[in-house]
């Protein structure tokens, strides 16, 4: 089954590469492949938020993607 959404959501957590991909980790420890054009090595294995659309059962496809900053 193939599911495809237009609605944009946003989601947090830690980007690493794997076998299929880039995967984000949630803290639920929920996995998406991130598809995106823009990504660049330095975000991995950084904390992010993660802007787009769902486009498949356990795919992303990121619009804007960010470290994530904590307040000081």
């Amino acid at each position: 089954m193939f599911i495809v959404s237009s609605a944009r959501i946003r989601v947090s957590g830690v980007l690493s590469r794997g076998r299929r991909g880039v995967i984000l980790t949630t803290t639920t420890n929920e996995i998406s492949i991130v598809d995106s054009e823009k990504l660049g090595d330095n975000l991995i294995g950084s904390k992010v938020i993660v802007e787009g659309a769902i486009s498949g059962m356990d795919r992303l496809r990121a619009d804007w993607i960010g470290a994530e900053s904590h307040p000081s």
